[in-house]
Formats: C-alpha cells, structure tokens, sequence
C-alpha cells in the first residue's frame, strides 16, 4: 500500500506524532496506512543469540511494565516511566517514536549506547541496520516511503557491563527532555573494554561522543578522567537555543549528565 501510495501515504500506528503534526498542518497525507492490527508487531520476546526483541508497535506503557523488559534491561523499564505522560505512553509505540526521527526523545540514546539494530521492511525484502543509522536529520531517517520498522533488537552486554540513561527536563517544559545521555561501560578486568556515550535532545540528531569514548577506553576510570571525558562530550554536540535553553545551558547540562551516567555504568559494571 505504501508502495501504491508513494509520496502520499504515511504510517499510522499509535498516532502519537502524525496526529499532531496532521492537526498543525505540517503533514496532509492522501492517505493513513494503519498497521496497528498486524499482530507480529507487538511482541517482546528474548533471544539467547539476538538478545531482547521488541516489535515495532510496543508502545512505551508496555515496555514500562514488561516484566521481561525489567529482567534483562531495566534501565529501559526506567527510562520508560519519564516519557512524557501515561495517555503518550499507552498509545505510543516505539517504531513510530523512531521513525518520525524526533530529536527530542529518549529511547534512540539507550538503544545506540546498546549497539541496538533495527529490522526495516517494504516491498523489496527485509534490511538490518544499526539504530544509529537510522537518523540523518531533524525528522529525518534513512527510512525509504514504502518500508517500515518492524523490530528492534538490543544484543545482551557482555559480562561486567554497565548501562546509565539520565534526562534532564526544564522546570518550565517537562514534555519533552533539554538533553538525555546514555553511557555503556564494559570492562576487562577493571579497565573500559567498550565505551558508549550517546548524546541526545542536543542536536539534530542523537550522536555518539566519539572523541570522550576513544578517551576512557583502555583505562581505569576515576573522578578525574570522567570529568575530562564529560567536558569534551559536551563539545561533541550541537544544541540549539530554545525554550529549553540556551546553547551554553546544554553542554553544561550534557557535562554533568555525562559525568553522572558515566559514574553510575562504571559503578554497575564493576558489580557485575
């Protein structure tokens, strides 16, 4: 059908972000592909091999109370009870919240810092790609008009791991987050392995802090050299000033929240 429709069609699943832009005029599709009754969407289930699967049209209230979800990833489960309110999270699912390539979001941070894939379909066959690849711009994505999202797969962390997310809204805006950061640790021994620190809501799109990652890896992490990886992590990005505040406001909020997660994965991992 989206193939029919091309270039006038779009994806409605829970509606949470084409409805509003419907009513604000930005879109006006010919016509609404709903997808909401394909029942292999819906499911969560655990691969030994894959790891956690989760379909596309999960919303976010089903991953927040997903006992499954809380086992074997629950800093999802976590991340899930902050997102915006509970009717958004009944109804909103987690391949519409990706493929509308919203900026101001969560879930992209904690599935990149995961190395999370995703399983895209149309009429040509099936693709994986990692959720990275995913964004390209604002509301932007590598997504073609005829395929749509139809998995996420978040691989298992290998053994001594840690995972952190921490959002941080403005007292005045709490819909939406001023900036999320998700870091990943994974140690040899007690040095970092594997560094993941993504950066979001500061930027067109979410972005790994690549230079802050290559810093930490290979070490033992302390007070010191995570504060030295936070403050150039928070050069890594772009914001923009707005009502969540200003350029300058950001990178001192994406600096401490970077020092703060990554403390608290490194902290996890050692646990493991």
């Amino acid at each position: 059908m989206l193939k029919q429709h091309a270039g006038e069609a779009k994806v409605f699943a829970g509606g949470a972000h084409v409805t509003i832009l419907m009513k604000q005029g930005l879109y006006q599709p010919k016509a609404l592909v709903n997808i909401k009754r394909i029942p292999e969407l819906k499911n969560i289930l655990f691969d030994s091999t894959e790891g956690l699967i989760i379909g596309a049209l999960v919303t976010h209230r089903e991953i927040e109370t997903s006992s499954l979800v809380n086992e074997k990833l629950p800093v999802l489960s976590e991340a899930e009870r902050e997102i915006a309110n509970i009717r958004v999270r009944n109804m909103g699912t987690v391949g519409g919240n990706l493929a509308s390539g919203e900026p101001l979001t969560d879930l992209s941070q904690i599935f990149i810092a995961l190395d999370g894939k995703l399983k895209i379909t149309g009429p040509s066959g099936q693709r994986t790609i990692l959720v990275e690849e995913l964004f390209l711009d604002f509301y932007t994505t590598s997504l073609a008009e005829d395929e749509i999202i139809t998995q996420v797969i978040l691989p298992s962390a290998p053994a001594r791991s840690g995972i952190e997310y921490i959002r941080f809204s403005s007292s005045s805006v709490v819909d939406k987050p001023s900036a999320g950061v998700a870091v990943r640790v994974s140690l040899d021994k007690e040095a970092v392995q594997v560094a993941r620190i993504v950066l979001g809501c500061v930027g067109p799109t979410p972005v790994r802090a690549k230079k802050a990652e290559g810093l930490v890896i290979g070490k033992i992490l302390n007070a010191d050299l995570i504060r030295e990886a936070a403050a150039l992590a928070s050069q890594e990005c772009s914001p923009i000033g707005d009502l969540r505040g200003s350029e300058e406001y950001k990178r001192a909020i994406v600096m401490t929240l970077v020092r703060r997660a990554a403390d608290a994965a490194y902290r996890k991992a050692l646990s493991e």
